[in-house]
């Protein structure tokens, strides 16, 4: 008798787990969570940005001050850009670990495969942050719909609701070193493109 009572009560037990993964699973990101995502995102990666450009402005600024018979044209970044663009390159790169930067840390949310399901892969996160240039009219993609913005539809990814549930894989740090690696590069060739674009 209190072994059929045992058994029933953990096949109770089992179904009523099953069934809130489920709804869990069914639970849709909402666009207010994600715009809050974005701004703590953008927030703290310009702040970790900032600490890399500090040393070339600190400079810069010094020089601007000194007294010459040349005209002092001041230069924010200067001999230090290369610093400045790898804290830009590590902004590129901020979901690279497991799919969850810290806003998303925040918001229990992950980038993931839009087609598998499973966690999105460095290289993946960085195409989709790319689009981040463009913010304006990534807010107005998140706003249609939460899930998937312009740089997801590009990358094949969306955001979903983080489920403690799935087994989480290590993170591969070859893989987003190699896609730090990748986005200072791309950092590097954007003021050379703006450079060619602005010449006669």
């Amino acid at each position: 008798m209190c072994t059929n009572i045992n058994n029933t009560l953990f096949l109770n037990q089992k179904i009523y787990s099953s069934y809130a993964i489920s709804i869990c699973k069914e639970q849709k990101v909402e666009a207010g969570a994600r715009l809050g995502s974005m701004i703590l995102d953008h927030f703290i990666m310009t702040m970790i940005a900032m600490i890399f450009a500090v040393p070339g402005m600190v400079v810069n600024f010094a020089k601007a001050f000194e007294v010459t018979h040349e005209q002092n044209q001041v230069n924010f970044f200067g001999k230090f850009m290369f610093l400045s663009l790898l804290g830009f390159a590590l902004y590129l790169c901020k979901d690279s670990i497991n799919g969850r930067s810290v806003g998303k840390l925040v918001t229990k949310m992950q980038v993931v495969n839009n087609v598998t399901g499973e966690v999105a892969s460095p290289f993946r996160c960085l195409v989709r942050n790319i689009f981040c240039i463009i913010w304006p009219i990534e807010v107005i993609f998140v706003v249609i719909n939460p899930e998937r913005r312009l740089g997801d539809i590009v990358a094949g990814t969306k955001v979903a609701l983080f489920d403690p549930e799935t087994n989480q894989p290590k993170p591969d740090l070859i893989k987003t070193g190699l896609a730090i690696v990748l986005a200072y590069l791309i950092m590097l060739l954007l003021p050379a493109l703006f450079t060619f674009c602005k010449s006669p």
